[in-house]
């Protein structure tokens, strides 16, 4: 998986890829994730079912996710076939690094404390997974 270059914009009050996503980067992403490589007018299509939207605004929309690196994309006649850049899967392990490192790096070992502070009062069952992946680490 490639490195993004984009800063993550962690919102966690929204749901689901609107966490890190704006809402139509969120129901691009979702479209081609299950659809696999599209056009902006095979995505345009899925989208208008759905709603009233404007062909440039997907265009626009689908050409910055590849700015951001989070899609791909190659020529096809007069035409861009976009392909996700990563599985959806990757890219949630892209994001969690993303924000978990922005956040020790930030906040160094407060992070860590609230962590652990947040797992044993919250989910202690959390917390037990956590010294199993320390104890599998260190051994």
């Amino acid at each position: 998986m490639e490195q993004l270059q984009m800063r993550v914009r962690f919102n966690p009050a929204r749901p689901g890829l609107g966490k890190v996503l704006g809402p139509l980067e969120a129901e691009i992403m979702r479209a081609v994730w299950q659809r696999g490589p599209s056009t902006v007018r095979q995505i345009h299509r899925i989208l208008s079912g759905r709603r009233e939207i404007a062909y440039t605004t997907v265009m626009t929309t689908m050409s910055r996710l590849f700015d951001k690196g989070i899609l791909a994309r190659n020529r096809q006649g007069m035409a861009y076939l976009y392909r996700p850049a990563m599985t959806k899967a990757e890219f949630d392990q892209w994001v969690m690094h993303s924000v978990l490192g922005g956040l020790i790096e930030a906040y160094e070992d407060k992070t860590i404390d609230y962590l652990v502070e947040y797992l044993s009062e919250e989910q202690p069952e959390k917390l037990e997974h956590l010294r199993q992946v320390l104890q599998a680490q260190a051994a």
